[in-house]
């Protein structure tokens, strides 16, 4: 955005060469709903004469917009177009006025470009130029078309070394040397001169001219340490290709709660003009996290939003973004907050509606002749299926407009209306078919790793649209649409075991939108497919086999053996291939040491071929779980392959126990660095049981040549490892072995 001009800058390569291109031909607007329009006392001329008063519209008119989802009837609003820079400034002054509401405040300038001609960052383009402006552009892809090509684009990574003898470098130290990645090279950049190293990294970004920076954390402090740097050294970095100068304003970085864990994000993020900067060292991306560019420019096609803010988007973000678009094409205006009160519930009908979705509570077990199968995108799919939106929740006796168009939700007491199409279930039908035709091109062998790229970028989105959906702060979210969601996925799997007990098929475990299924005898893969056929032609979702199994275990949960976990289970296919789910080798907070440890035992139980194979196996497994603590207290373990990981979930100086983390987090700010909740510490058990809660975990950061790790509290990890392999009742299989060995484990 030229500030100066008061128009669009539109950066766009052709023939391998990246320019920048003044385009006045677009004008962001907000939308005003006022007391003034149902005025006598002021006529439509009045009005408008009196908003182009302010200096920063340049023009207005009346239109007629549905002001809320639920409108039938389109109201009268003023449409106030503004200069790009002004858009919140005219919002804001714009609320003064008597009894107004202010829509599309919070669409920004580029983000209404793009909506408003259907366009998008990387797509193809046909423009007229006048002198160095551009009057006319236009799109020349589709966003709906699957196949399209990325453009070549130079990437060029670097990072910053700094001279210093403290564990945490300061702003204050100086640069020690930088290294700038490009294509598979590292370019050493040293001098005793700092001044010299930053002229000379600034010489080498001027000459590869990249298209993408790629930074570790650039957001969060390498942008602001190197701005610094460069103001000490009277001098400026230019980093954006219109060479203005790299200056980073500090903002508090957030943490909060999403999806039941504490989220970090630094407040800071730095955008370049011309170049697409990428922090690949981000903190938490909330469930979404573009892969690659090819994830990037995918994204782009989703939310139509820059580059650089796609990148840093939230789920809520992105499928906000979705909803937006096609809000602007069904005329609707986004209200500055959300309008969607839940309606009032007793609490009988509370407890009937609120009981989320089916889940089949497994028994602790090895089992045999098991297939699994999946629905893909399930909940999405029955949110497009049933026109699932806020706007079509009807909980009328009578439906004013015919029978014909209602859907009765399964046990609950209001309907679903089909008269009209959802806003949601109407943004969630081109992800869903979208991503259809992605792994339809993987199954084809076209380009399969960048559509895997892609397609995992829109399952992504898919995963959270349901959460989003009763998420409080969500302008088009509503709590009924929730319930009614799974209320309708209850529905299914109950047709699905149905379907199953019709076709001899027993459902051992569900849950969500995966189902396992015991046949009594040997499992015949013809059958499984036929029974995915019947499922996916009797509820409309797509079902497809994921595997059959030589056997699949189900372990006890650790508190409560007689009770599985829902998320947790192992087995082997019966073409060898090995599925794990949420035991210690899927956990992030579990060391390599244990993760290894773990894979090897699977392997040596994968070794049975059923039932009768694995209890075999079981001894042996135990033996190698023995051979890894045996390494452990012969202290021959890298101490890189004990380090733990945990997340903070408050702010270091907010803990009142003395947890691991909680030490851990304690030592590091201690030591000069600044933490948050929501981030992540690392560290090592040095001495578990020792009263002194400093002396029983050191930090990563805080190794010495004399640091030691505890073998003893590592042994409880592996052996515990072992123990969340083995359903309870087949434990006892481990006194077949040598007492030596299990002398290791408990003394």
């Amino acid at each position: 955005m030229d500030q100066e001009k008061q128009a669009l800058t539109l950066w766009i390569k052709s023939e391998g060469k990246t320019n920048g291109y003044t385009y006045r031909g677009f004008h962001p607007s907000v939308y005003v709903s006022t007391d003034l329009m149902r005025s006598r006392e002021w006529s439509k001329n009045d009005i408008l004469r009196a908003v182009l008063e302010h200096p920063k519209i340049v023009h207005s008119e009346i239109v007629k917009r549905y002001t809320s989802v639920y409108d039938t009837d389109m109201s009268p609003v003023l449409q106030v177009f503004t200069t790009p820079d002004a858009q919140r400034e005219v919002a804001r002054d714009l609320e003064k006025l008597p009894g107004a509401t202010v829509f599309h405040a919070d669409i920004d300038p580029v983000h209404q470009f793009f909506v408003t001609n259907d366009m998008f960052a990387f797509g193809h383009v046909e423009f007229e130029l006048k002198g160095d402006e551009i009057v006319e552009i236009k799109c020349l892809d589709k966003r709906e078309d699957p196949k399209y090509d990325i453009p070549e684009l130079e990437e060029l990574g670097f990072e910053v070394f700094v001279d210093t003898d403290q564990i945490f470098p300061k702003m204050e130290d100086g640069i020690h040397h930088i290294e700038v990645y490009y294509r598979g090279n590292t370019i050493l950049i040293e001098d005793e001169e700092e001044r010299n190293i930053l002229c000379r990294f600034q010489s080498i970004i001027d000459q590869i001219d990249p298209d993408v920076i790629n930074t570790r954390r650039g957001d969060e402090s390498l942008f602001r340490y190197l701005s610094l740097r460069a103001k000490v050294n009277g001098m400026e970095i230019r980093l954006s290709r219109d060479g203005t100068p790299l200056k980073v304003v500090y903002q508090e970085p957030q943490s909060f709660w999403q999806y039941n864990r504490v989220v970090f994000k630094s407040g800071t993020q730095v955008m370049l003009n011309g170049r697409i900067h990428i922090d690949r060292g981000k903190s938490g991306m909330h469930f979404y996290s573009p892969v690659g560019l090819e994830g990037v420019v995918e994204s782009c096609r989703l939310a139509l939003g820059r580059p650089q803010k796609v990148s840093r988007m939230t789920i809520g973000g992105v499928n906000a973004a979705v909803q937006y678009y096609n809000a602007f094409k069904m005329d609707i205006l986004i209200p500055p907050v959300k309008r969607n009160p839940e309606f009032l519930k007793s609490l009988n009908e509370l407890a009937a509606i609120d009981r989320g979705g089916l889940i089949l509570q497994p028994r602790p077990d090895i089992y045999e002749n098991i297939a699994e199968c999946d629905f893909s995108s399930m909940y999405p799919t029955l949110m497009v299926n049933n026109n699932i939106s806020p706007e079509t929740i009807c909980t009328r006796t009578d439906c004013p407009y015919g029978e014909e168009y209602c859907i009765k939700v399964p046990e609950l007491s209001f309907k679903i209306c089909t008269r009209k199409r959802g806003i949601v279930s109407k943004s969630l039908e081109m992800l869903v078919n979208r991503r259809k035709k992605f792994k339809n091109l993987i199954e084809g062998g076209q380009d399969a790793m960048k559509y895997e790229f892609v397609q995992n970028t829109l399952k992504g989105v898919l995963v959270s649209c349901f959460g989003y959906l009763g998420f409080k702060n969500a302008k088009f979210g509503r709590v009924e649409a929730h319930t009614a969601v799974t209320a309708f996925a209850r529905d299914v799997m109950l047709r699905t075991q149905e379907i199953g007990e019709e076709m001899g098929l027993m459902m051992i475990h569900g849950i969500v939108d995966s189902v396992w299924l015991q046949a009594e005898e040997e499992v015949d893969y013809d059958n499984v497919v036929e029974f995915c056929k019947r499922v996916t032609s009797d509820v409309d979702i797509h079902m497809s086999p994921k595997g059959v199994y030589r056997w699949m275990v189900i372990p006890s949960s650790r508190l409560h053996p007689s009770i599985a976990p829902l998320n947790r289970y192992y087995g082997v296919y019966k073409n060898g291939a090995i599925k794990t789910r949420g035991i210690e080798t899927r956990r992030r907070d579990v060391c390599l040491y244990v993760g290894d440890c773990q894979k090897e035992m699977i392997k040596t139980l994968a070794r049975g071929r059923d039932k009768a194979g694995f209890i075999e196996q079981i001894p042996n497994a135990y033996a190698v779980c023995q051979e890894y603590i045996s390494r452990l207290y012969d202290d021959v373990v890298d101490l890189r392959d004990l380090v733990l990981n945990a997340s903070l979930t408050r702010n270091p100086h907010e803990y009142r126990a003395t947890s691991r983390a909680a030490v851990v987090a304690q030592q590091l700010v201690k030591a000069g660095r600044e933490l948050h909740a929501g981030q992540k510490v690392r560290y090592v058990m040095t001495s578990a049981d020792s009263e002194n809660p400093l002396r029983r975990v050191c930090a990563l950061e805080l190794f010495g040549e004399s640091t030691r790790y505890d073998p003893k509290a590592y042994a409880e990890l592996c052996n515990r490892a072992f123990e969340s392999l083995i359903p309870t009742q087949y434990l006892s299989s481990r006194g077949e072995l040598d007492s030596e060995q299990t002398f290791l484990l408990t003394n």
